[in-house]
């Protein structure tokens, strides 16, 4: 068998046949020809375009064992009315690419699985290559489709990088996954999302689930009239917890700090006071009977925080009564922090009640955040949040590659 036809059968280049084979100090070379002699650009797909010139392009492809393996071939530039001068397109590779898809493909799919330290020494290729490998196949296989018929969204934000840099996560309910990231934290970051729907997809979304924010809320109700907006249960409950502290701070400041028996004693109920009494131990349950006996404002805030989980285990009929009780409370209680945070609910009754009626949370979106932050530190170095996005779309949108021997 000659060396042409065995490496036309190993490599199995897609519209080429190989012309020639050398072995030099940089890895086996392979010259390839092609098969197509229609003229292709390889930015828009116009045929039949006028040659400028002539030009030898090298492609980076799989290892051939220890050795580099490169293909090259030569290309025609085309003049193209709407992209200007662009090499013809090439089947086995991306535009403006150096790699060919195959290698593009394996690293894509290593990236879902590790860290980018490991895959630049086994690929033996730069770190900012991963990043822009990404980018690339991220937009050949991001299903632009993914837009279409959503009825359950949640927005959440996360914190990555230095200097307090954010990006906005919007993820479908339904699938769970994130159909759309991007940086920032604001309404205008939302409304961008927005911006991109048609009428018929906006026309879909019956509900989207949010913190208490009120530049999201305001951005919703604004695009979407017709939906819901419901305010995650967790962050409700956050700041119930965030109130009972408060309280407890109060206490302890009132009682010397931690300069007196009573203050160190306060400052150590801070976790009894804030966990759930059916994970909590029995110690933690014996601290909160002293708390009852000894301080009537830390057990009234303890049992303002307890009444509001409850609001999200009682049957949803009972949930607007449950709540206008606990407003009640509440506000007449005279402890400042949950008399805030009553005057903050009531505002917000009604994406409240709307999260217990639809049984929509953000703990779902919640995880994928979790994943996210790992995936932030296979990121990390990049210094936009581009990088990070292609990622998230690579490992969070069900994306999947097919390794180039399947």
């Amino acid at each position: 068998m000659r060396v042409r036809t065995a490496f036309n059968r190993m490599l199995r280049l897609p519209g080429a046949w190989v012309k020639d084979v050398a072995f030099s100090g940089e890895g086996v070379i392979v010259t390839v020809g092609l098969r197509r002699r229609g003229r292709v650009c390889s930015g828009c797909g116009a045929r039949g375009l006028e040659i400028k010139d002539r030009r030898v392009k090298r492609w980076r492809h799989l290892d051939l064992g220890s050795s580099r393996c490169f293909i090259e071939c030569e290309l025609r530039r085309l003049r193209c009315p709407g992209c200007g001068d662009r090499p013809e397109m090439v089947e086995w590779a991306r535009a403006t690419s150096p790699y060919t898809r195959d290698f593009e493909d394996l690293a894509a799919w290593l990236a879902q699985q590790m860290a980018k330290s490991q895959i630049t020494r086994l690929l033996r290729i730069g770190w900012e290559s991963i990043g822009k490998i990404v980018v690339r196949v991220v937009a050949d296989h991001l299903d632009e489709g993914r837009l279409d018929g959503l009825v359950w969204l949640g927005v959440d934000e996360i914190s990555h990088g230095a200097g307090h840099r954010f990006l906005m996560c919007v993820a479908d309910h339904e699938q769970g996954g994130v159909v759309w990231a991007a940086p920032g934290r604001n309404a205008a970051t939302l409304q961008g999302f927005f911006d991109e729907l048609t009428e018929t997809q906006k026309s879909s979304i019956r509900g989207v689930s949010i913190d208490m924010s009120a530049g999201y809320e305001k951005a919703i109700t604004a695009a979407l009239p017709a939906a819901q907006v419901c305010f995650d249960p967790f962050h409700v409950i956050q700041l119930g917890g965030r109130a009972t502290d408060q309280v407890r701070r109060a206490e302890w400041n009132e009682h010397g700090r931690s300069h007196t028996k009573h203050g160190t004693w306060i400052k150590g109920a801070r976790y009894s006071l804030l966990k759930d009494p059916a994970n909590q131990s029995d110690r933690q349950l014996a601290t909160l009977a002293e708390v009852q006996k000894t301080n009537k404002r830390l057990y009234r805030g303890y049992l303002l925080l307890n009444e509001l989980r409850l609001l999200y285990r009682v049957p949803r009929h009972q949930a607007p009564e449950q709540l206008q009780a606990w407003l009640a409370w509440a506000s007449r209680s005279k402890l400042k922090p949950f008399v805030r945070l009553a005057r903050t609910i009531r505002k917000h009754k009604a994406g409240v009640l709307a999260a217990i009626a639809l049984e929509l949370s953000n703990g779902r979106l919640e995880g994928l955040n979790s994943k996210i932050r790992l995936l932030s530190h296979r990121a990390y170095g990049f210094h936009s949040a581009d990088a990070l996005i292609a990622i998230i779309y690579l490992c969070c949108t069900n994306i999947q590659i097919a390794l180039p021997h399947q």
